[in-house]
């Protein structure tokens, strides 16, 4: 359907409203509208609403393939949207008030979602090389933060990002080589609560100046998408994983202590370290096998297990799986010619399998320890292939995967994939396609097992794939550390919520190669990392420290007591696409002001985490976002948000505040691993505040992969209502689950109580003296009560 302005002014316009014509300035709202017309000079303009907050935007000239989405799991469109149009202006407005206005002559295309969530794109395709271009020029101030994994800033404004994905070994802050690091995304979020997405993986830059400038060597055009959110990052995150996908649910034992080396080389000493951490009193979830399971390094692409290092591997996997400990082997993109890979290469090489060079035959690919080939994950064989194997010794015990390697770390320039691509066109996608080898293997063959892939390459939307990225080969250094949060922070708004580090640091200085000051501190960062693991050259495990056990056990242990609030994060990010580590403007309106701030961060909405980077450091500056904050270290001080204070931190100190009138569930009993974790019992940490506040945990069998599609779980409401004649908490589930016990024991702890209360009632139900506790000197009440969950639990404080 196509109304037809003046051929030389307007081109041709095509609105389509579901199956209606409308004539020129006519206006109507459709579910399935979009704006599609042609410019003068040829040019095919197609702007659609996927959802009411997100646009996609299309041009291209007749004849070019348009590549399926990679950025979006969205399919179609539910949106309505207003549509009006004039000879040579056509008007969108979608329901949430996006309003897109695109010039049928010059198909410049403005989108306007009001307070400064703005962008304007002139229509124009090519830079001055021929190369597919889109620039964007933004509305009033703001800053910009994501583009994946990114460390060398938080604020990316002014920079020009490369869209390549790279190792950087033994990195360091003030490195300038960790701008562009292994886990690159074309996408930015503004401070003004919108982001954009370009709909590529092709190697690119994107100058971050204004207009914003997007090049890509790709061969094919690119469409991009608008995303609005209502002003705050915390909404925009929100949005832009709507698009992009959301992480599932982790297995439980991921939130607890994974301990890793490079490497373990054989069963006797795998078993040993679990032993040792156990004998000193350490809850362990996890060990991490770095090569030497298949044998040596020179013997990558072999996938089996060597025979003699590990003589009866499936019983050690056996056995350490009783002890709730979950083994998570290595994996790499080469198969190596140069020992017991041999066999797996001439297969794949006969089969086709492998990557080939312009004449058809394998590529030949050169890395540190040896020749060989490298899996070609654009292959469908390839794929099938490799699962087949990772089926194998899934079945065996194996408990995850670790995808190493995978920017892919070397990819010759010559290679072509199958499905026609250059390396520079694939490079970056090659992590998404490989974590989707595992991740579709485990729902076809293990779909009852929640999965955990370690992966450090890949682009938009790798999180869709249960991918647990971590920062690589860092520095074990002060400098190594104190690009942690800024790196976790850019790549949580990018969507991989789980983003962390090998906590220790991993590359050693041969002159400094043992630090315990420096373990610590990093250790307390991993403290409150989406995921806590140790991993290093030498003395990675923390009874290394002997000298410092009385810190660091103490750390790993307090890991568990935070379970029920880090399940709950995992939830919000499952349900809701929200990062485990927030930058300090999360919920801030249009508001940069704390970008400069590197060594602070959220740890949810309630936590506020200021960890010491700093050797020889006993106090620290605290700078104090919005709000009340109550200090976790010691509830009878407060601080206003604005507040710059210095805070005395010595080694054993973590600062650590909490938002007032938060709640905080914790489980505080002592764990040898997630497996003794329960959900009859809890003990919840209540911050009062006047006024009135609310938090919902998280409760399910911490097993299933279908809890949120099949609604098994429940969601326990707090709140509470704070004033001068006392204090009400109201505790209420919603939802349940099999195994969901219908009876809780709870302890609360009732913090920030200048005098003993008078009475305390539960239920209606006065309690005697006895069964409560006052400490003047901590200010807090402690009352111990058991709830029948199908009733509402209520409690006054007079």
């Amino acid at each position: 359907m196509k109304i037809i302005g003046s051929a030389k002014l307007t081109g041709t316009l095509a609105l389509i409203f579901a199956s209606q014509l409308f004539t020129p300035h006519a206006s109507a709202q459709t579910s399935s509208a979009r704006i599609e017309l042609t410019t003068p000079s040829g040019r095919q303009v197609t702007v659609v609403p996927v959802t009411d907050n997100i646009i996609k935007v299309t041009n291209c000239l007749p004849g070019e393939e348009i590549k399926p989405s990679a950025a979006s799991v969205l399919t179609g469109s539910t949106a309505k949207a207003t549509i009006s149009t004039s000879p040579r202006i056509a008007l969108m407005t979608t329901g949430s008030g996006i309003v897109v206005r695109v010039d049928s002559v010059s198909g410049a295309v403005d989108i306007n979602a009001g307070a400064n969530k703005a962008v304007s794109d002139p229509g124009l395709r090519t830079d001055a090389d021929g190369q597919p271009t889109i620039s964007l020029s933004t509305m009033g101030t703001g800053s910009f933060y994501g583009a994946g994994e990114r460390g060398h800033s938080f604020n990316l404004a002014g920079d020009t990002l490369v869209m390549y994905n790279r190792q950087n070994y033994g990195y360091t802050a003030g490195d300038p080589r960790i701008n562009q690091m292994n886990i690159t995304m074309p996408l930015f979020i503004s401070s003004n609560g919108y982001s954009v997405v370009f709909d590529d993986y092709a190697a690119a830059r994107m100058v971050m100046s204004n207009p914003i400038v997007y090049t890509s060597e790709s061969r094919t055009p690119i469409s991009y998408y608008f995303i609005n959110g209502a002003g705050t990052l915390a909404d925009a995150t929100r949005q832009l994983s709507a698009l992009t996908g959301r992480q599932d649910l982790p297995p439980f034992w991921s939130l607890g202590y994974i301990t890793s080396k490079y490497g373990y080389r054989t069963q006797d000493e795998t078993t040993g370290v679990v032993d040792t951490l156990r004998r000193a009193g350490y809850p362990v979830d996890g060990i991490v096998l770095d090569l030497y399971w298949y044998g040596k390094e020179q013997d990558m692409g072999r996938l089996e297990w060597d025979p003699v290092q590990w003589p009866d591997h499936k019983k050690m996997l056996a056995d350490l799986k009783k002890k709730g400990v979950n083994t998570v082997i290595i994996s790499q993109p080469y198969i190596l010619r140069n020992s017991n890979g041999l066999a797996n290469y001439n297969e794949l090489a006969s089969k086709g399998l492998l990557l080939k060079d312009s004449t058809g035959n394998p590529q030949e690919v050169t890395i540190w320890v040896g020749e060989g080939g490298m899996f070609d994950m654009a292959n469908p064989e390839t794929r099938k292939w490799l699962a087949d194997r990772y089926r194998t010794l899934t079945q065996e015990g194996v408990g995850g995967w670790w995808g190493d390697l995978g920017e892919p770390e070397v990819h010759p320039e010559t290679g072509l994939h199958a499905n026609g691509l250059t390396t520079r066109e694939y490079h970056n996608q090659y992590g998404n396609d490989w974590s989707q080898v595992i991740y579709d293997m485990f729902k076809s063959d293990f779909p009852d097992t929640r999965l955990m892939t370690m992966m450090r390459g890949g682009t938009t939307g790798l999180q869709r794939y249960s991918v647990f990225p971590w920062s690589t080969d860092v520095s074990r250094s002060w400098g190594g550390l104190q690009p942690q949060i800024t790196i976790m922070l850019n790549s949580g708004l990018s969507g991989l919520g789980y983003m962390s580090h090998d906590v220790g640091g991993f590359a050693i200085d041969e002159n400094h190669p043992y630090d315990p000051e420096l373990y610590v501190r990093w250790l307390q960062l991993g403290l409150f990392s989406p995921i806590l693991r140790t991993h290093a050259q030498a003395t990675a495990e923390p009874y290394k420290y002997p000298d410092q056990q009385d810190i660091i056990l103490p750390l790993i242990k307090e890991r568990y007591r935070w379970l029920p609030y880090n399940y709950t994060l995992a939830y919000e990010n499952a349900s809701q696409g929200q990062p485990l580590v927030r930058p300090l403007n999360f919920y801030a309106t249009g508001s940069g002001k704390y970008d400069d701030i590197t060594d602070e961060y959220l740890w949810g909405r309630d936590l506020l985490v200021a960890p010491v980077l700093t050797p020889a450091t006993t106090e620290r500056q605290i700078i104090f976002p919005d709000g009340l904050w109550v200090d976790y270290n010691n509830p009878a001080k407060f601080y206003h948000g604005g507040d710059t204070i210095t805070y005395p931190a010595p080694l054993s100190v973590l600062p650590l505040f909490v938002r007032a009138g938060a709640f905080l569930p914790q489980a505080d009993y002592d764990m040898e691993s997630t497996g003794d974790y329960r959900t009859d019992r809890y003990t919840v940490n209540y911050y009062p505040y006047l006024g009135q506040s609310e938090y919902v945990m998280y409760e399910d069998d911490r097993q299933s992969t279908s809890s949120l599609a099949d609604k098994a779980y429940s969601l326990i409401t707090f709140r509470g209502e704070a004033s001068v004649e006392g204090i009400n908490i109201h505790v209420s589930s919603e939802g349940t689950y099999p195994g969901a016990p219908a009876v809780k024991t709870m302890t609360f702890k009732i913090h920030l109580l200048d005098v003993r209360p008078n009475e305390i009632t539960v239920d209606g139900r006065k309690l005697s003296k006895g069964v409560w506790k006052y400490d003047p000197a901590t200010a807090t009440v402690t009352i111990n009560t058991k709830w029948t969950v199908a009733q509402p639990l209520d409690i006054e404080i007079r």
